[in-house]
């Protein structure tokens, strides 16, 4: 059951960030596509945002590390 509960938690963390990687990156493409003067700017709140979403993605990691090896 536990092992179950690990492929679990770890799958749903994994693929929402990947959805909301690729939602972060589709915005910011289409908001370069719409005001190109302002690149530099939209890519660094992109790199922001992702690094964000990554976070939510090792945090659910570390979930799935403690109920795999916590009693």
């Amino acid at each position: 059951m536990q092992s179950l509960a690990f492929g679990l938690t770890y799958a749903i963390a994994g693929g929402l960030a990947a959805v909301g990687l690729g939602l972060v990156g589709a915005a910011a493409v289409s908001a370069v596509g719409r005001n190109p003067d302002a690149e530099n700017t939209i890519r660094n709140l992109m790199i922001l945002a992702m690094a964000f979403v990554d976070a939510l993605a090792i945090i659910g990691l570390v979930v799935a590390l403690i109920i795999k090896f916590l009693p």
